[in-house]
């Protein structure tokens, strides 16, 4: 992935190229194979990872899940946000490519570049709060039943 076609996914858009340059060195694209976890709920959150292609379902002990579809969707975000350990587990459905980021490294280049970081920040705390109100309308339609 060159660092143009990183600036074309949404997490990225905003990013100057030199802004992009910076992720784009600590990025790396991974193969993954139908069955295969990303990561596990429990464990300390160490990767996160933007969708290329396939799809994936994200767990959690409630009960509640979501999947991802869209190249250009993230998932992982525990490595950013606190509680830094992973509140759910990621599977793969299908075999595809994800763009894989190492926690620590991620964290150093936002909270060393403010305006990066409020870029990218604003976009990851906008997709948490989008699933956090999909799981209170699951929650919701539970009671409700």
């Amino acid at each position: 992935m060159t660092v143009e076609e990183l600036q074309q996914l949404d997490l990225f858009k905003e990013l100057s190229y030199s802004e992009a340059a910076k992720v784009h060195a600590i990025s790396k694209a991974a193969r993954v194979n139908e069955g295969e976890q990303l990561f596990e709920m429990g464990n300390p959150a160490h990767t996160f990872f933007v969708v290329l292609s396939g799809s994936y379902m994200v767990f959690f002990s409630d009960g509640t899940a979501y999947t991802l579809h869209n190249r250009g969707e993230i998932t992982g975000w525990s490595t950013v946000v606190r509680p830094y350990h992973y509140t759910g587990t990621a599977v793969a459905l299908t075999s595809g490519e994800v763009l894989a980021f190492d926690g620590s490294e991620l964290l150093r280049i936002v909270q060393g570049d403010a305006a990066l970081g409020d870029k990218i920040m604003g976009k990851v705390y906008a997709n948490v709060g989008e699933h956090i109100a999909f799981a209170q309308s699951k929650a919701m339609d539970v009671t409700n039943q």
